[in-house]
């Protein structure tokens, strides 16, 4: 196929335009990294290693996540490293620490534990308001973060649950999602549902 000289021909445009993309398109890559850097540093803003000796040795920092506060504690939940998500020097443990506001030591409060093990449980969010709300999912799902997810309700004056919502989790649908629009999905009927309970610390 013959293009048209009109498109083919060197002119003094096409030599200015040419300079003009091969000097400012490395600036522009390099602003939208820079944006992007900003974005994913922010995500993880609230990472917060321990320096609690009572945790040390039961997860590694990379597994702490989203911090959270709530009356007079802030809570961070503890990831382990499954099918849809590693994380480097992993233990398996899973569930959420909290420490008084204003201290640096975090201490023990939910553990996760999947029955079977293999299920992997994370606890993806935690919402507070009149109650505080855990939001587990494990990796019995396509990948990619999907699994089947669980919302409990937490009573912490008796340090008892209550599991209020069981659905497959997507996480380009349902991540942004809060407690009210969780509640309208449709209930997922997977023997799945129940396995893990939290042990209180």
């Amino acid at each position: 196929m013959r293009f048209p000289a009109s498109l083919t021909t060197v002119t003094k445009f096409s030599k200015i335009l040419a300079l003009i993309l091969f000097v400012t398109l490395p600036f522009f890559w390099f602003y939208l990294g820079l944006l992007v850097g900003i974005k994913q540093g922010t995500a993880k803003e609230n990472y917060s290693p321990t320096t609690d000796t009572k945790t040390i040795g039961l997860y590694s920092t990379e597994q702490l996540r989203a911090k959270y506060t709530y009356g007079v504690y802030d809570y961070a939940e503890v990831w382990r490293a499954n099918m849809n998500i590693p994380i480097k020097n992993s233990t398996d443990y899973a569930g959420v620490v909290r420490k008084p506001t204003g201290s640096s030591e975090w201490q023990e409060y939910i553990k996760i534990v999947s029955s079977p093990d293999q299920s992997k449980n994370n606890p993806y969010k935690i919402w507070v308001g009149d109650s505080l709300y855990l939001l587990l999912v494990d990796q019995n799902g396509g990948g990619s973060g999907e699994g089947i997810a669980k919302l409990a309700k937490v009573t912490q004056e008796n340090n008892t649950y209550e599991q209020i919502k069981c659905f497959y989790y997507v996480p380009e649908r349902h991540e942004s999602l809060d407690v009210e629009n969780i509640m309208s999905l449709e209930d997922s009927d997977s023997p799945n549902c129940y396995n893990y309970t939290l042990d209180f610390k």
